[in-house]
């Protein structure tokens, strides 16, 4: 289990993220949703270790708080809202490599690592790019480029920081479904800073609003997402349906 305890983040005097404390089961995705400025990316980056924050987090028995960061990254894989160093001399290839082998002084990479790297590849539909450099790609590429060096070494927490907000409709959908398999198949947690709320719906089994900083509402996402929630948090009147494939949608109709 993810047990994440009075995790707070003070910047200044400003209290961005009040204490907050809530649970995740292996296998489950949890979408982190809220008006602009609500705390959802300073959540994120409490949890990746990129703010200083207080209270306690454990990832299975694990307590990650205080950890070294290099300790932290074998547990924790984080995608950014824009993967952008351009800069790096490498392929998309090698910097899987990389990302497999970095503590190997020798920077030799095993037959393992290779076999790893190509399947990643393979999963994120990324074959054709892989001897490309991340100055050569779109926005969306990179992107997708983040995401599997953050899942190349396996981590047991991901965290995405609104990571289809680079990708066009096919490739949003392709990321989140890569997602969510990865999810449950390899038993991780994964939370995800979405504004998409039907991405939400679709992807994420929990759902958590925030609001100044601290949580509004927390649980199944089909419960946190109804009509008098989204006019709450929001402040927009909509209608939830469920569709043919059984899937709910949500349709805005007009300010509160």
């Amino acid at each position: 289990m993810l047990s994440v305890n009075q995790l707070a983040v003070t910047i200044g005097r400003n209290e961005i993220l009040k204490p907050v404390s809530f649970d995740l089961d292996a296998g489950q995705s949890l979408a982190l949703l809220g008006r602009n400025g609500a705390g959802k990316s300073t959540l994120v980056k409490g949890l990746a270790g990129l703010v200083k924050s207080t209270g306690m987090t454990k990832v299975d028995s694990l307590t990650i708080n205080d950890m070294t960061a290099k300790d932290r990254s074998q547990i924790i894989g984080y995608v950014a809202q824009d993967f952008s160093s351009t800069s790096v001399r490498l392929c998309v290839f090698e910097l899987l490599l990389l990302a497999q082998n970095s503590q190997n002084m020798s920077f030799r990479a095993s037959p393992e690592s290779l076999v790893l790297a190509q399947e990643m590849l393979d999963r994120l539909g990324l074959a054709h790019l892989s001897d490309r450099m991340l100055s050569e790609m779109s926005g969306g590429q990179r992107q997708m480029v983040a995401l599997a060096l953050a899942l190349i070494h396996k981590p047991k927490l991901l965290l995405l920081d609104e990571p289809t907000s680079a990708l066009d409709l096919s490739n949003q959908l392709q990321l989140l479904q890569v997602v969510r398999d990865y999810t449950k198949e390899h038993d991780i947690y994964t939370i995800m800073v979405l504004h998409d709320l039907n991405l939400a719906h679709r992807f994420a089994d929990q759902t958590m609003i925030l609001e100044s900083g601290d949580i509004a509402a927390a649980g199944d996402t089909h419960e946190v997402l109804t009509s008098e929630q989204i006019a709450k948090s929001y402040g927009v009147n909509c209608e939830v349906f469920v569709g043919s494939d059984g899937f709910r949608s949500i349709h805005p109709l007009s300010s509160v």
